[in-house]
């Protein structure tokens, strides 16, 4: 293996001057390449909103607004007219929307079909169903074909031009809790809410968790999805309303003035997806390809972290640090990243002062880059390609520094493959490819064997492993919580925490004595912290603000 110098934040390294890294404003977001595309939004459908919104979308549609019954094409044609309404840039008339098939089955009501296709093929696979769509409700939007090489999905090419103006302009006001009009489920046929649907769609959701949790694929992934269903049942989902005071707060939040009309778009839709269902529903991947859970559409999980710190501000967020990067220099033998994480810790770090934020423009804070370099970093180390991971770091790079200002180009963005660390791993990383291509199977953290296949290639199967790997790390913080649901069930009581939210690498806390909160977080670093073994890595612990006068 070849040996690296400058680990840290030292060296000089050779970069473009800045006047040839810097962006205009306008070049930051144009979308005019395959693959430079907005990702279609999952299950917009889940709000509620106006009558009036659902009516406009309907008269679009030419659907009667009274019809009653089950699901019809009706309902997948309002959906898929739904998600893109919904998914739109309002500054990019140029941009172009990401569809995966995964997005068009959830439309058509037949996510749960995608890992065996007995039902979604032929006339009824999502690229038919898709284009059904468009030859009838929006025939001037072209498609760019999806490339399963180069892991792009299918595109729709002119959608905002297609969009009635009058339903673009009534996103915003749409999403607004107290816009006038009666409230409805953003769904066909239209459904008002009361007591009585809230009941039922609350029911609909958790029998279908239930039936989530029997295509798990491992004994562990089973355990972690029967605990996640059982958190959120019945009366034990109260734990995730927020209250009206934090509802408010997110509301202002995501509506503040120095945000874009982009951004407060977003904003709205996910404090709105949450005001609709705050309950999480999660389910393993729909084509069974990691032991990583997931929840459909926005959810505390995926929002953005302002906006869920603020509508559960009491709630204990821990996560690994740096997880992922952790595994694989144990696993792929980067005794250099090793040392590096075993002693200056923090790859963030590192990253932002060897690409020089802090001189850049204005100063860019780390908080704004990290996520950006996070997903940079580990979309390297599952086999993306440096054009991919430039466009992931940009867009994310876009969420989070647009409301405050900041722009950075690609060009800029490119520096982070210039530090010593990353050009170790992605060397590293093609080595591990080979080694898997070669094989055409590798083992997990869990024993399950994994195959090369038309779905599956090595890629796929390197991030597999390290994310089966992540889930072991975890399991001891799930036994202590395991263990505490069946103390309180044998004495006929509640619980005294749970974990109300996981998150791949971390899981967030409900603690429901503030006093015992430091021992029982305690418990869980020292359960999981003491598991981890050869892994640079250690549960961290980020309490709610001004919880120990910080």
């Amino acid at each position: 293996m070849e040996i690296t110098e400058s680990i840290g934040t030292g060296g000089a390294p050779d970069f473009p001057s800045y006047s040839d890294t810097d962006a205009t404003f306008d070049e930051r977001d144009r979308l005019l390449e395959k693959g430079a595309a907005v990702l279609a939004v999952s299950e917009p459908w889940r709000r509620v909103v106006p009558r009036w919104f659902c009516e406009e979308l309907c008269s679009f549609l030419d659907l009667d607004t009274s019809k009653r019954g089950d699901p019809t094409e009706a309902t997948t044609h309002f959906r898929l007219l739904a998600t893109l309404l919904m998914s739109v840039k309002y500054s990019d008339p140029d941009q172009h929307i990401a569809i995966p098939f995964e997005r068009v089955a959830e439309c058509a009501g037949m996510a749960w079909d995608l890992r065996n296709r007995n039902y979604l093929r032929e006339e009824n696979a999502t690229g038919e169903i898709l284009r059904r769509f468009l030859d009838t409700v929006l025939p001037e939007v072209k498609v760019l074909e999806h490339d399963h090489r180069k892991g792009l999905a299918r595109e729709l090419v002119g959608v905002p031009e297609a969009l009635p103006d009058k339903l673009m302009e009534m996103r915003v006001k749409a999403l607004k809790p107290n816009t006038e009009g009666k409230r409805v489920y953003f769904d066909y046929p239209i459904k008002s809410v009361n007591s009585r649907s809230r009941s039922e769609a609350k029911q609909r959701d958790e029998e279908d968790q239930e039936k989530w949790v029997g295509r798990a694929l491992c004994p562990p992934q089973k355990r972690l999805l029967e605990y996640l269903c059982k958190v959120g049942r019945g009366k034990r989902s109260k734990k995730f309303v927020s209250r009206d005071e934090d509802l408010d707060r997110a509301y202002r939040l995501a509506t503040g003035p120095a945000k874009s009309i982009d951004a407060r778009i977003s904003a709205l839709d996910q404090v709105a997806a949450i005001d609709y269902d705050p309950v999480p529903r999660y389910k393993p991947s729909y084509l069974g390809n990691t032991v990583r859970v997931f929840t459909s559409g926005y959810s505390y999980c995926t929002i953005n972290r302002k906006l869920r710190r603020t509508l559960k501000p009491n709630w204990i967020e821990l996560d690994l640090a740096s997880a992922q990067l952790a595994i694989v220099a144990h696993d792929w033998g980067l005794t250099e990243v090793e040392q590096f994480l075993r002693t200056e810790k923090s790859i963030w770090r590192s990253l932002y002062g060897f690409m020089e934020w802090e001189d850049y423009q204005t100063g860019v804070p780390l908080e704004v880059t990290k996520p950006a370099l996070k997903k940079g970093l580990y979309a390297g180390i599952f086999g993306a390609g440096k054009d991919t991971i430039l466009r992931e770091m940009y867009s994310t790079f876009l969420e989070e520094a647009y409301e405050v200002g900041f722009v950075a180009s690609p060009d800029f963005l490119s520096r982070i493959f210039l530090h010593p660390l990353i050009k170790q791993l992605l060397g590293e990383r093609e080595n591990q490819i080979d080694e898997i291509e070669a094989e055409e199977e590798a083992t997990d953290a869990f024993g399950r064997k994994i195959k090369i296949s038309s779905d599956t290639d090595a890629r796929s199967i390197l991030a597999q492993l390290a994310q089966s790997k992540e889930l072991e790390l975890l399991l001891p913080g799930l036994d202590i919580a395991e263990r505490e649901r069946r103390r309180a069930e044998e004495n006929n009581g509640s619980p005294r925490f749970w974990i109300v939210l996981w998150q791949h690498d971390g899981f967030s806390l409900h603690v429901r004595d503030k006093s015992r909160r430091a021992s029982i977080v305690q418990r869980f670093k020292d359960a999981v912290n003491g598991a981890t073994g050869p892994y640079q890595t250690e549960l961290e612990v980020n309490y709610p603000t001004g919880e120990f006068g910080d």
